[in-house]
């Protein structure tokens, strides 16, 4: 296993903090949205016809799908920042070879190699497809 130096690591958790903010500004603005929708809506601001509530029912259901993808991301990187300090961060989950830095730059939340991440694709790639 090939070792990141001190400064390496340091460089892959400030790339997880910067996204880990702006991650929690995107939350914060989401729900302050959603708020204001229903604010809307409880002040009798309805949209017309049928047509239009169930345009906003889906721009809601659309919303609530984002947060849920940002909060899986931010325990992602909770996992990822969590590895940084224990000194695991490039170590692949699958075979246990380093994971390159310049994939952790560009990705800092990657837990496997890119050898083993095609795999990975390979295997469950399929997984949302129906078959018989």
């Amino acid at each position: 296993m090939s070792q990141m130096t001190k400064n390496e690591f340091a460089q892959v958790e400030m790339k997880l903090r910067e996204r880990q903010s702006a991650l929690l500004e995107e939350v914060r603005k989401e729900l302050d949205q959603r708020e204001n929708q229903h604010l809307a809506s409880v002040m009798g601001n309805h949209p017309g016809d049928s047509g239009d509530v169930s345009l906003a029912d889906w721009l809601a259901d659309l919303n609530i799908l984002r947060v849920d993808r940002q909060i899986r991301e931010l325990r992602e990187i909770e996992t990822k920042l969590a590895q940084v300090r224990e000194g695991t961060a490039n170590e692949c989950v699958d075979c246990g070879k380093p994971i390159g830095l310049q994939r952790l730059l560009a990705y800092p939340t990657a837990m496997r190699c890119v050898a083993c991440q095609e795999k990975h694709e390979h295997i469950y790639a399929h997984g949302a497809h129906p078959g018989l």
